[in-house]
């Protein structure tokens, strides 16, 4: 994939003379041998042709298939037939987004450059992941043109231009009204805009190809219904507020709607499943979606017969609950995940015999604790808390080992096995907490003698058990 690292604001005049140049023609190494040793050696990559050359260009990053066109007079416009389009810019939280104009932006500028001297008569991918606003509209409409016109497959947008408030300042409908279908489109990706249900109408039914359509950190507008010959849908950290997603789908296999970093109002059951009978692995964020133990079985009774993997994020407030109640018969579900958001909770390790025993062919079960990233982003902020709330830094103070596990895994050739497992495991750390009393804080010494002694009992079951301690 070809993909362009901006550069610093000191190169900005030296990357568009370089560019410049590449694009010119200047400067171009006519030898295509090279003095090695006694002898020469034959370029024998030049005596390719040209279609395998530009597959090969299409892997390099953009400044290195340009870099190839110095080669000799032969190079200078293949790297102009790539296939792969990234534009990237890795800076773009440090934008001044109050002075940015689309007229003085430099990686607006690069991006118009390489598309006004790209050669290719297709594009496999061209994704533009660089700052603009709204004021760059008919830059960006002319952008989505070049891809129409080079028969996109894969199609990713983000404009990286969201606040806190939700807002998107780049609207998909404004963009959509000045768009031609593109027949040729497989993949779309959406990032940080205003999506509507028409404009998701717009695309599956003027894309005949489209089978793999991903949106995050989106904002919807209205009500979407998703129809057609979908195969993939992924939708995460976007803001429902009181809009719900329809999925009608026959050939769906892989549906995504989780989020960590957003507080979602959604309504409850915001995602609906009507007909989507080859569905075979789902990954559903339980608490933004508004599910409870009820609503949640009945949203996904349409499909849990065929289901055949499952990840479900569980926030700390619902995880016991949830853990408690008994899933909807999955008869084929091989693989289960349940991740679990919480922090200063105590992990106790139990046998959730009740979701287990809902899956008999079930062959994995999977524990992920998830971590609040700001612990890891704040630190200081974290260690006043420890200080004020324990009397000591946080560095002084030793978790329970269940709280510092990452990942707890469980495998078996079906459910029975993997029920065992848990059992045994439960009961061992229930007869040694006996003894060695586990509580929330402890010293250092006592909470890597708990751990020593899950990784024994991991020990005891290699095949079937495994710890990751953070």
């Amino acid at each position: 994939m070809l993909r362009i690292f901006t550069v610093g604001a000191g190169e900005q005049r030296q990357t568009h003379k370089q560019f410049s140049k590449l694009m010119d023609g200047r400067d171009c190494n006519k030898r295509t041998k090279r003095e090695c040793g006694s002898g020469f050696r034959v370029d024998r990559i030049s005596g390719l042709p040209d279609e395998i050359i530009y597959i090969i260009l299409s892997f390099l990053p953009l400044r290195q298939a340009a870099a190839t066109s110095l080669l000799s007079h032969r190079w200078q416009h293949l790297w102009k037939h790539t296939s792969n389009l990234d534009f990237y810019d890795p800076h773009t939280i440090v934008i001044n987004r109050n002075s940015w104009r689309a007229e003085t932006c430099r990686h607006v500028k690069i991006v118009n450059l390489v598309l006004e001297s790209h050669q290719a008569l297709f594009i496999k991918q061209f994704t533009i992941s660089i700052y603009v606003n709204k004021s760059a509209h008919s830059t960006i409409t002319k952008w989505l043109k070049f891809a129409q016109l080079r028969r996109v497959e894969r199609l990713d947008l983000n404009f990286h231009c969201m606040n806190l408030s939700g807002r998107r300042a780049v609207v998909l409908e404004d963009l959509v009204r000045e768009m031609r279908p593109m027949k040729y489109l497989k993949a779309l990706s959406l990032d940080t805009m205003k999506v509507s249900g028409q404009d998701i109408s717009y695309f599956l039914k003027s894309c005949p190809l489209l089978r793999e359509l991903n949106i995050t950190t989106s904002s919807f507008t209205s009500d979407v219904h998703v129809f057609g010959d979908l195969e993939i849908l992924r939708i995460r950290g976007c803001i429902f507020r009181k809009f719900a997603i329809e999925i009608s789908a026959p050939h769906l296999y892989e549906v995504v709607a989780d989020s960590y970093e957003l507080i979602s109002d959604a309504k409850t059951g915001a995602l609906r499943f009507k007909n989507v009978p080859r569905l075979a692995i789902a990954s559903l964020e339980i608490g933004n979606l508004r599910y409870n133990a009820a609503n949640f079985a009945s949203a996904v009774s349409c499909f849990t017969s065929h289901l055949q993997k499952l990840i479900l994020f569980i926030p700390s407030s619902k995880h016991k609950i949830f853990l408690r109640e008994r899933l909807p018969h999955m008869p084929n579900l091989k693989e289960l995940y349940v991740v679990v958001s919480c922090y200063h909770v105590h992990h106790c390790i139990v046998p959730v015999t009740s979701i287990i025993s809902a899956c008999p062919r079930l062959q994995m079960f999977t524990f992920k604790f998830y971590i609040c990233e700001d612990i890891e982003r704040f630190p200081g902020e974290f260690s006043k808390y420890y200080l004020q709330t324990y009397g000591c830094k946080r560095s002084h103070v030793f978790e329970c080992p269940h709280q510092r596990l990452r990942m707890l895994k469980f495998q078996g050739s079906c459910a029975t096995d993997i029920i065992k497992s848990m059992t045994y495991i439960s009961t061992c750390c229930d007869a040694y907490q006996k003894i060695n009393t586990c509580t929330p804080h402890m010293s250092e010494t006592e909470a890597q003698a708990h751990i020593g002694h899950m990784q024994q009992l991991q020990s005891q079951l290699p095949h079937q058990v495994e710890f990751e301690f953070r």
